[in-house]
């Protein structure tokens, strides 16, 4: 293939990126491997079977990162193929303070499908909005709110392979916050809930779409106790309910000691077990544990650690 990008600035502080690439079909549809032939999808050794197919891609590309407080980018992309079907992807993020305490995140993601062989693949996205609160004079309190909604967000070409489409919608919801009224305590709470439904495309004469939903709590709390300077105990409990009786409930109940202040040994027992892939992994069979952690900074005299950052410059602005 062959493709040319330029960036420049229409404005301080905002870019603009510009792209263009053409990607040939395959010269040779012979290899040490094997043939190459059109297909659906490949996995493993069978990859190197799969052919290349031409096409052109467009991209434009905005970012602007002039104000400390704000900073934003936004990428447009398009593949244009003859016989392969075209395909769409747009990438959006802002993340901006809206005070010293306050910062704000949000995230966006669309992709539309193309394939080789097969048609009927669904749009993917993913929403995200997150709210963040830390006092940068008092570390005494922090708290995370995020709401995500996702739309398809598990599609693979095999799920065409049955005849029949399918779609699934989610929305997820957390907030978490932590609590240290003094240098002995520490309390951690976590609340999260998800609504997820799927619904299947199929024909009258199988009897028609099939929709599914349900939802999905979790409850976590944690609570540290600092004691003698060198150790801690650490209690914690999380529960993960859904539709009708479902439920799982985990509990951990831990020692910890300090050799030095950045390095902790510990060991604990743990009971139930309580995971999810959006809330978090908690331990998932019963029984004693050891472990130790450490920061890295510390062991190795200031590994990872980088310089203050100056002081940023206040937004320009440009003369007519």
């Amino acid at each position: 293939g062959i493709g040319i990008e330029h960036g420049f600035y229409v404005l301080p502080g905002l870019r603009v990126d510009l792209g263009y690439e053409h990607v040939f079909n395959s010269i040779v549809s012979s290899t040490a491997a094997g043939s190459q032939f059109v297909q659906p999808f490949a996995a493993g050794d069978g990859a190197s079977s799969l052919t290349t197919g031409s096409g052109d891609t467009y991209s434009i590309g905005l970012s602007y990162t002039d104000n400390p407080d704000l900073q934003a980018s936004a990428r447009l992309e398009h593949r244009a193929s003859s016989s392969r079907g075209n395909n769409t992807v747009l990438q959006a993020s802002v993340l901006g303070r809206l005070s010293p305490a306050l910062t704000v995140l949000f995230d966006y993601q669309l992709a539309s499908s193309a394939n080789q062989n097969l048609t009927g693949l669904g749009t993917t996205s993913d929403l995200k909005l997150g709210l963040a609160y830390r006092d940068p004079n008092s570390d005494r309190f922090n708290a995370l709110l995020r709401y995500e909604h996702r739309l398809n967000p598990s599609s693979i070409p095999t799920n065409a392979l049955f005849g029949a489409r399918t779609d699934t919608d989610e929305h997820l919801f957390t907030a978490e916050a932590i609590y240290a009224p003094n240098w002995q305590w520490e309390f951690y709470a976590k609340y999260g809930f998800r609504n997820s439904s799927t619904r299947i495309s199929r024909p009258a004469s199988v009897g028609g779409d099939f929709v599914s939903s349900n939802s999905l709590h979790l409850a976590q709390f944690r609570a540290v106790y600092r004691f003698a300077y060198s150790w801690d105990v650490v209690g914690e409990a999380r529960w993960i309910g859904g539709l009708g009786s479902y439920t799982e409930t985990g509990y951990s109940i831990e020692a910890g000691y300090y050799p030095t202040p950045d390095l902790r040994v510990y060991a604990g027992y743990s009971g139930g077990g309580a995971q999810d892939r959006d809330f978090g992994v908690n331990r998932s069979s019963s029984g004693f544990y050891l472990g130790v952690a450490a920061k890295i900074n510390g062991l190795f005299d200031g590994f990872g650690l980088q310089d203050v950052v100056p002081t940023q410059q206040e937004p320009s602005f440009a003369e007519s």
